[in-house]
């Protein structure tokens, strides 16, 4: 996001006066969230929306002070976590829990934001039968779980309607895939059309200690390394590739035995520092072979 020479507050309320009433009010309830953001200094750090998995992310740097006044005014304000009510939370709180203004989860931002969202539910199965799940879990994976306790998650998956499968047997996803496709809903975050296009290996899918199924994986041509929770029941499966604390990528289809594409896998990006802020896709898979990490 391009940004703009504005050296004061002041100056950036008197420079949106002259486009209309709104701006000029918008600007003068982000005051005084800026300038505490300005006399907390380094004790506060503004959400990065770099994910680092993919062509996905809004390419938005963390703010500074001046970025604060530009950012708060911005008509892309919620995506930047300066929610009416977030402007509200930055004002109000003591520096040293200001970041909590920007965490869903947080004591900090349920003081002014809602957070009533509804719990994810299991997509139906071809059999309707209730799919088996490992003790003590839910989804059929206790980190899944966590991850679909996060009210950001709750909101998306709520809001794009991304099914979300349950069980503890997914199909085994291990080798190489190509991921292509383009938003076709989204909410504060990049347009429809917009792309996400990625290739990834999945190697050593099996369980962790408590039952819960998981794949390790990379990207291709980025060096990290990482492993997944992953959901589902015969063909259906649901992987959750998670980047705390900036967000989540869910990739949800199914997968017939041996086969060598997948059409139509959801896929949901859902950003941690505000509600209602995530990207949907419908993603075309292309096996492309054995592979080996990093790629």
């Amino acid at each position: 996001m391009p940004k703009f020479p504005i050296l004061t507050i002041a100056f950036a309320a008197a420079a949106l006066s002259s486009t209309g009433c709104d701006k000029l009010d918008e600007a003068l309830m982000c005051a005084p969230a800026c300038d505490n953001i300005q006399t907390c200094g380094d004790e506060v750090t503004p959400p990065t929306m770099d994910l680092g998995l993919g062509d996905i992310d809004l390419g938005v740097e963390a703010p500074s002070l001046v970025d604060c006044a530009v950012n708060c005014t911005s008509d892309d304000r919620v995506t930047l976590g300066y929610s009416n009510c977030q402007i509200e939370c930055i004002e109000s709180e003591a520096c040293g829990d200001i970041n909590g203004c920007w965490n869903v989860t947080s004591d900090v931002y349920a003081r002014y934001c809602s957070v009533d969202t509804p719990p994810i539910e299991a997509a139906a199965t071809e059999s309707g039968d209730a799919p088996e799940v490992a003790s003590g879990t839910v989804s059929g994976s206790s980190q899944a779980d966590t991850i679909m306790d996060n009210p950001a998650v709750e909101a998306s998956v709520d809001g794009s309607e991304t099914p979300i499968f349950f069980g503890s047997s997914p199909p085994l996803l291990e080798g190489g895939w190509s991921a292509m496709g383009a938003i076709d809903r989204a909410s504060n975050a990049r347009p429809a059309g917009s792309p996400i296009n990625t290739e990834i290996c999945f190697y050593d899918q099996g369980t962790a200690s408590d039952g819960s199924p998981e794949v390790s994986y990379c990207e291709k041509n980025n060096p990290m390394t990482a492993t997944a929770p992953i959901t589902g029941d015969g063909s259906d499966w649901t992987l959750y590739l998670e980047f705390a604390p900036t967000g989540s990528i869910i990739f949800s289809g199914s997968m017939e035995e041996g086969a060598s594409s997948m059409a139509d896998v959801d896929a949901l990006v859902t950003y941690y520092h505000g509600l209602e802020i995530w990207e949907h896709s419908f993603t075309d898979w292309t096996r492309n072979g054995d592979c080996s990490c990093p790629f």
